[in-house]
């Protein structure tokens, strides 16, 4: 179940930017924060999906960018080094040709992510947060 509270922090709301390479624009990109009030390191990030305008966008095109990094969704799970303070926000590039037409998309993001200093006998508190944001493309 989502802990509501911080729920609203999980999509930045700002713009969602199309990224070229030369004159092709190959993709976009948009912001998340980490929706709690302590940050976390990236391989307690159990589970990452991402959604627009209702359609899920496959695992193998999605970038995340924190602390100077870019990393696979899949990658995350092996950043035990990796800090996601709650003031940094991180950037999600979905690899797409032609990027996103103009106008408002639906960002939809889930994340199940453990809270690491709650690991009492093994056992530690998940949360999940799942939230969904209208964002104009500019």
């Amino acid at each position: 179940m989502p802990f509501m509270a911080y729920n609203k922090l999980l999509i930045v709301e700002e713009p969602i930017h199309n990224r070229k390479v030369g004159e092709a624009i190959v993709g976009y990109e948009f912001k998340l924060q980490y929706p709690s009030y302590r940050g976390t390191f990236l391989s307690c990030i159990e589970d990452l999906k991402i959604s627009v305008d209702d359609e899920p966008i496959e695992k193998s095109r999605i970038y995340f960018f924190l602390n100077g990094k870019w990393f696979l969704l899949d990658e995350l799970k092996d950043c035990f080094k990796e800090y996601w303070y709650v003031m940094d926000f991180a950037t999600i590039r979905v690899i797409q040709a032609g990027g996103l037409p103009e106008g408002k998309h639906r960002i939809g993001v889930y994340m199940k992510h453990r809270i690491p200093y709650t690991g009492y006998f093994g056992q530690y508190l998940i949360l999940d947060a799942d939230e969904s944001k209208v964002l104009p493309v500019e």
